[in-house]
C-alpha cells in the first residue's frame, strides 16, 4: 500500500508546483498629457502581456506602441477617462481606469517682426500659449531654436532666402510653418532714428542709425553745419562754433546714403561732484544714501575690482545697496552720458580694530586703529600693511619716517578727517602696493607717495612741502581735490584715471594716460606724451608741452604758452593762450 501511495503523493505535488494562480496585477502610469507626439509611459509588473485601451463609450482606442511609451492620436481634446485592459497569453487579467487629457491644437504664432540690422537676420515671435516650449526656423538643413528673439548672420546678393518659422508646445505639437522671405539683394538706405542730437564735453553722443548690411561701427557718419563738417572722432568741436542745427550724414559700404535735419544739444560742463555719502559704514549695513540734486540724469555707483573701478550700478534715486565691496565712490551722470569726478569714498569696514598703544607701526595683518593721543607714530625700515588689513588714523595724528623707511600698503590706509590736520614726514615712502591709500587734511614733509597699481590714491584738503612728490605707474585711480604742492611733482605712468580739483602743483608729466581732468586747478608746467587723453576746464598752467600722439582739450583756460608735436592734438574753446607753437600736429580753437 505504501508503495502506492509515494508515487501518487509525487504526482500531485509536481501538478501543484506547475500550477499558477493569478497574480495581482500593478499598473504604473507616468504622465496625465498626451498628443499624437507626445507619450505616456505604462509599466505592467508581470511578464508576456499586452494592453488594450477603451474610451467612454467602450470603444478599442489605437494607440502606437515604443517600449513602455504609448502614443495616443484619436482622443477627444481635453478630458478623457481611459480604461485600461491588460491580457496574459489573450485572457484578460485586470482593468483599471484613468484619467488623460488630450491636446492635439498647435499654439499660434500672434506677432512676427524681423529686419535685417548689419548682416544678420534679428527676428521676434511671441504665442500666447501656456505650454509653449520654442520656436524654430528652418531654412533648408539649417535648424534654430530659440525664445523669444534670434539673431543670425546672412549672407548679401544670394537672392531670395526662405525661412519657414513654427511654433512648438511642449506636448510636440508644432503650428503651421510662417514663410519669411528676405531677398539678399536689395541694400536699402541707412536709417537714422533720433530728431535731437546730444553731444558731450567729451564727443559721447546719442546718434540712432542702423543699416540692413553695414554693422553700425561701420557707417560712415557726418554731422555737416553751415560752418563745417565733422565726423566722429571730432564731432564736440561743433562746441566752438556753438550751431544749433545741423544735417546727420550716413554712409553705409554700399555707398548708399541717409541724412536727416537734426537740432543739436552741446554740454559745456561737467556735472558736480556727488555729496553726503558717508565717510564710514559698518559691513553690515549694505545700504547707503547721498545728496539728492536736480541737475542730474542719474547716479552711478562704482567699485574697484582685479582691473580697475567698474560700474556696479545705475540709479536714478539717491541711495544704493552694496554687497560685496569694501569701497564705492559716487558719480552724477549727465543727459549726455558724462560722468562727474567720483565722490569721496564710501568705506565698509568689518571686524574690530586692534588700538595701537605702542607708538611703532609695525608690519601687520590685522586692522588697527591709530589714536590721535598716542602719536607720534613711528615707522622703520620696510613696513607692510597685507590685503586684508584696514588701518585708520585720527586725524591730528603725527607720523614720522625713520632713516629713509617704506609703508607698504596692500590693503587699506585712511587717515580720517576731523578739526586738526594729520602729518607725515622724515624723508620716507609710502607705497601703495595695489591697495587704498585715503587721506584727509594731512600734511607731507619730504615724503615720496608712490602707486604702483594702487587701486586708489585719494587725497582731499591736503598739503605737499617741498621734497615731497607723487609717483603713479600703472595705477587706477588718482583723485587730488583741494590738495596743495606749490614745489611738488606729479609723474604718472601708465595710469588710467587721474582727477585733479581745485589744487596747485609744480610740474606734471604724463606718458601713457588713459583720462586726466583738471578742473578750477593751477600748474606751472605739464609734459603730455605718449596717447594720454587730457582734458582741462578752468585752469591755468605757465608751459604745455604735448607730443606723441597725445589729445587735450582745453576750456576756459589761461595758458600762457603750448608747444604740439609727434602728430598730436588740441581743442581750444574759450581758452587764452598767449603763445601756440605747432609741427605735425593740430590745434583747433
Amino acid at each position: 500500500m505504501k508503495k502506492v501511495l509515494i508515487p501518487l503523493l509525487f504526482l500531485v505535488l509536481l501538478l501543484s508546483s506547475c500550477f499558477n494562480p493569478e497574480k495581482k496585477v500593478n499598473i504604473t502610469i507616468e504622465g496625465d498629457v498626451v498628443s499624437p507626439s507626445f507619450p505616456i509611459k505604462i509599466d505592467v509588473n508581470i511578464d508576456n502581456y499586452d494592453l488594450k485601451f477603451f474610451d467612454e463609450n467602450n470603444m478599442q482606442i489605437n494607440v502606437k506602441k515604443e517600449g513602455n511609451y504609448y502614443y495616443f492620436s484619436d482622443l477627444k481634446e481635453g478630458k478623457n477617462e481611459v480604461l485600461i485592459s491588460v491580457f496574459s497569453e489573450n485572457k484578460k487579467i485586470f482593468d483599471k481606469k484613468f484619467t488623460i487629457y488630450f491636446d492635439d491644437i498647435p499654439p499660434n504664432i500672434v506677432f512676427l517682426n524681423y529686419y535685417l540690422k548689419g548682416g544678420e537676420l534679428n527676428l521676434t515671435a511671441s504665442s500666447p500659449a501656456t505650454d509653449l516650449e520654442k520656436f524654430i526656423l528652418e531654412n533648408g538643413n539649417k535648424k534654430y531654436n530659440f525664445n523669444i528673439s534670434l539673431k543670425i548672420p546672412i549672407e548679401k546678393n544670394k537672392g531670395i532666402i526662405k525661412y519657414r518659422l513654427y511654433a512648438k508646445d511642449k506636448y510636440g505639437n508644432k503650428s503651421k510653418p510662417q514663410i519669411i522671405e528676405i531677398n539678399t539683394d536689395n541694400d536699402e538706405r541707412p536709417k537714422i532714428l533720433n530728431d535731437d542730437l546730444k553731444i558731450s564735453l567729451f564727443g559721447k553722443t546719442n546718434i540712432k542709425v542702423s543699416d540692413d548690411w553695414t554693422p553700425t561701427n561701420n557707417l560712415n557718419i557726418l554731422l555737416e553745419t553751415e560752418k563745417n563738417s565733422y565726423s566722429l572722432i571730432n564731432i564736440d568741436e561743433v562746441l566752438l562754433e556753438g550751431s544749433k542745427e545741423g544735417t546727420l550724414v550716413v554712409i553705409d559700404n554700399g555707398n548708399n546714403y541717409a541724412e536727416k535735419k537734426v537740432n543739436i544739444e552741446l554740454e559745456n560742463n561737467i556735472p558736480s561732484i556727488a555729496t553726503g555719502n558717508p565717510r564710514l559704514i559698518d559691513f553690515s549695513v549694505d545700504t547707503f544714501g547721498w545728496n539728492y540734486e536736480t541737475d542730474v540724469d542719474s547716479y552711478v555707483v562704482e567699485v574697484p575690482y582685479k582691473y580697475g573701478w567698474k560700474q556696479e550700478l545705475e540709479t536714478k534715486a539717491a541711495y544704493a545697496r552694496l554687497t560685496d565691496s569694501n569701497v564705492a565712490m559716487i558719480r552724477k551722470k549727465s543727459k549726455y552720458g558724462t560722468l562727474s569726478f567720483p565722490s569721496r569714498p564710501t568705506i565698509r569696514f568689518s571686524g574690530t580694530f586692534v588700538h595701537l598703544v605702542r607708538n611703532i607701526l609695525e608690519s601687520s595683518e590685522e586692522n588697527l586703529y591709530l589714536p590721535q593721543i598716542n602719536s607720534e607714530f613711528l615707522i622703520g625700515g620696510q613696513t607692510v600693511l597685507g590685503e586684508k588689513s584696514i588701518v585708520m588714523v585720527e586725524s591730528g595724528s603725527v607720523l614720522k619716517f625713520v632713516s629713509n623707511s617704506k609703508l607698504i600698503i596692500k590693503g587699506l590706509f585712511f587717515i580720517m578727517p576731523g578739526a586738526g590736520k594729520s602729518l607725515i614726514s622724515g624723508n620716507g615712502e609710502i607705497i601703495v602696493d595695489g591697495g587704498i591709500f585715503i587721506a584727509s587734511k594731512t600734511i607731507f614733509d619730504k615724503i615720496k607717495v608712490i602707486g604702483k597699481n594702487a587701486k586708489l590714491i585719494y587725497l582731499e584738503d591736503s598739503e605737499f612741502l617741498e621734497g615731497s612728490d607723487l609717483l603713479s605707474t600703472n595705477d587706477f585711480r588718482v583723485c587730488l581735490y583741494n590738495t596743495l604742492g606749490y614745489k611738488s611733482n606729479l609723474n604718472f605712468h601708465n595710469t588710467e584715471e587721474i582727477y585733479i580739483k581745485e589744487s596747485t602743483f609744480n610740474n606734471l608729466n604724463f606718458q601713457n594716460v588713459n583720462i586726466f581732468d583738471s578742473e578750477k586747478s593751477s600748474f606751472v608746467d605739464m609734459y603730455i606724451n605718449g596717447l594720454s587723453k587730457i582734458f582741462l576746464d578752468k585752469t591755468n598752467v605757465k608751459k604745455i608741452k604735448q607730443d606723441e600722439f597725445s589729445w587735450s582739450k582745453i576750456m576756459n583756460s589761461n595758458i600762457d604758452s603750448i608747444d604740439i608735436s609727434g602728430y598730436s592734438r588740441s581743442v581750444l574753446y574759450k581758452t587764452r593762450v598767449a603763445t601756440i607753437t605747432e609741427n605735425t600736429s593740430v590745434v583747433v580753437k
